[in-house]
């Protein structure tokens, strides 16, 4: 499936049940196939948009590399996974997506719409708020018994609002788990917490 259609080719109400779908299902809407591949070309507006997500390597960056990057304008969705696996083969991939904000009021009013599709989809879903503020967001979602799943799917992602950005970075397992180990939750919530974008827009 191609990541960018999927995200970027519906209007934005629709994004969101769509990107719901494509967080529990967990595979990132990336094939292993096309895991594999190289990140897509960029220039002009596809450049200005990648340019702007920083992801500074102190704070765990370094273990990760990029098994899939695709552009369109002014958004930039990366697929990360350890540099000791291969994409076909990692246990966990982290995404990262940079879309213009959007017309929500704040993150949390984005996850209550991401929980609200995946309970219409599964036996049952729900989020735990981690953290919070007025624009910023990390939570867990978990969700059981969704169509073409087995065991229970967990997800920890963070939702900011920078400037005139949407940014997301979802930390998820490749195999069925209700929780993280402590360890690789706190590594997990550092990662995620550092990502940002420097050109904000405003």
């Amino acid at each position: 499936m191609d990541i960018a259609a999927f995200l970027w080719d519906h209007p934005r109400p629709m994004r969101f049940a769509r990107l719901a779908t494509l967080m529990l299902f967990v595979s990132i809407a990336i094939s292993i196939r096309s895991a594999t591949g190289a990140a897509a070309p960029a220039g002009g507006a596809e450049q200005a948009a990648d340019s702007q997500i920083s992801l500074p390597p102190a704070m765990g960056w370094e273990d990760w590399q990029v098994a899939r990057a695709q552009h369109a304008p002014r958004a930039t969705v990366k697929v990360f996974v350890r540099r000791s696996e291969t994409p076909a083969t990692a246990k966990v991939r982290v995404l990262v997506a940079q879309t213009p904000k959007p017309t929500f009021d704040s993150p949390k009013a984005v996850v209550d719409a991401l929980v609200q599709t995946a309970a219409h989809q599964c036996k049952k879903a729900d989020a735990k708020t981690l953290d919070k503020s007025a624009l910023d967001m990390i939570f867990e979602m978990r969700a059981f018994g969704c169509p073409g799943q087995k065991g229970e799917r967990y997800l920890l992602q963070r939702i900011a609002f920078i400037g005139d950005w949407e940014l997301q970075v979802t930390y998820a397992p490749m195999t069925p788990t209700d929780d993280l180990p402590p360890a690789e939750k706190a590594q997990a919530l550092k990662l995620l917490s550092s990502a940002t974008i420097t050109n904000t827009g405003k």
